[in-house]
């Protein structure tokens, strides 16, 4: 099954267990070839993050980057430099999302909410000002993270790794907005999630891993990669009452329109 792996982390130092940096892009290409892997979007999660997803681009046919500030990420530099650096690295043609930006309440040392809300409120502002989608982190901050999404009435994206209600979900949907899945919905303790995918229609799906992390069952506790992005698309296909094939494809087909590539293979 030809398959499309929209979220990624290929530079985290996870990776080094299983290909030094110098190997990496080599050691993505065989995952490619060898998994029927048709494309692959690296997410930036700060400035140096967003140019290795630029550099694997460079390296590897069907690699794309995306560019941005993870509210994890964000930096004490001035806010308006910063984000002129990253409309810079946007205007690379292989760069098709602004992202990983989004909210992130859940950890405590995390920067103070009011702080992540301005910069994910400038990079939907440069989302909108250059005409490219928003890949979206959301966690433990379902409220705010919608009513964000509903003042940039402008702007399309995704929510990486859903993890709100099906009422939100719906909610997005109405917006125009794909939710990706991870190995998460193969989870024993996800029913929630299962109910979300069972109820949305597959044109607004998209399958990601979020390597190295979300490693689905049966590979659960290892590094997760693209290569294991199949177990996803095969509970998804037993939710949706169809083949693992169909939802490969299908989901492939929604992620190349949705990030606008035309170079796939």
């Amino acid at each position: 099954m030809k398959i499309f792996d929209t979220h990624t982390h290929y530079d985290d130092a996870k990776f080094d267990a299983l290909a030094p940096a110098s190997e990496r892009a080599g050691f993505v290409r065989t995952l490619m070839d060898e998994n029927d892997i048709c494309g692959i979007v690296g997410m930036g999660v700060d400035i140096k993050s967003s140019m290795a997803q630029l550099e694997y681009s460079k390296k590897i046919d069907c690699f794309y980057a995306a560019c941005g500030f993870h509210p994890e990420n964000i930096p004490s530099a001035d806010i308006d430099s910063c984000m002129a650096t990253l409309g810079g690295l946007l205007q690379d043609k292989k760069a098709v999302a602004v992202g990983e930006i989004g909210l992130d309440y859940y950890y405590e040392q995390n920067p103070p909410r009011e702080v992540q809300i301005k910069w994910f409120e400038r990079q939907m502002e440069l989302a909108r000002g250059i005409d490219l989608p928003v890949v979206i982190h959301d966690r433990e901050a379902h409220g705010d993270c919608f009513d964000i999404v509903c003042r940039h009435k402008n702007v399309r994206g995704v929510f990486h790794s859903f993890s709100g209600s099906a009422e939100m979900a719906r909610q997005l949907i109405s917006k125009n907005y794909m939710l990706s899945f991870t190995g998460v919905v193969t989870f024993k303790n996800a029913p929630r999630l299962c109910e979300v995918v069972k109820s949305i229609p597959i044109e607004n799906i998209m399958l990601e891993t979020d390597c190295p992390y979300m490693a689905p069952v049966p590979m659960r506790g290892k590094i997760n990669h693209s290569g294991y992005l199949h177990y996803t698309a095969e509970k998804i296909a037993e939710l949706k009452n169809m083949t693992p094939d169909e939802v490969a494809a299908i989901t492939a087909e929604n992620a190349i329109r949705f990030f606008n590539i035309n170079n796939i293979k």
